[in-house]
């Protein structure tokens, strides 16, 4: 039985992953307030995990909504790529 061993500096590894589509998984909406959007990110190559983020739109972000959906997915797509 093999056991864990500890390393004496923690090692530091980068991974760049890259993205080609989203799902909105969930949301939770304050009214007049703000809205909490939960998304999956897919990665292009399905061997690696898909990610999941929270996305919050408030403020004049969240007035400037009104009821048009489209203006959502641009938000998203936009924080996305900040």
């Amino acid at each position: 039985m093999s056991q864990e061993i500890f390393l004496d500096t923690p090692i530091h590894k980068l991974i760049a992953l890259e993205y080609n589509r989203f799902k909105i998984k969930d949301f939770q909406l304050k009214l007049n307030e703000s809205v909490s959007i939960i998304i999956l990110l897919y990665p292009v190559n399905p061997e690696q995990s898909v990610e999941c983020r929270t996305i919050v739109i408030e403020g004049a972000d969240y007035e400037a909504w009104g009821n048009d959906d489209a203006y959502v997915i641009n938000f998203i797509k936009n924080k996305l790529l900040e």
